[in-house]
């Protein structure tokens, strides 16, 4: 019966925490955010350069077949 007054009372706290260091939260949030978006163009340059390798390979099998 006790259960859901401890849990609103573990949100509560936490929501009161994350209120009083919303400007660590957001400035850790934004380093996340940029971190992520550099991962993101590096795993599409090494997707694309896979691609053109992998296109490479199949024309140079083509001419060796013709």
């Amino acid at each position: 019966m006790a259960l859901p007054f401890i849990l609103g009372l573990a949100v509560g706290a936490g929501a009161v925490i994350a209120f009083s260091n919303k400007d660590k939260l957001k400035e850790k949030t934004s380093k996340l955010f940029e971190k992520t978006k550099e991962n993101v163009n590096e795993i599409k340059e090494t997707i694309c350069a896979t691609k053109e390798c992998i296109e490479e390979k199949k024309k140079e099998k083509a001419k060796e077949e013709e």
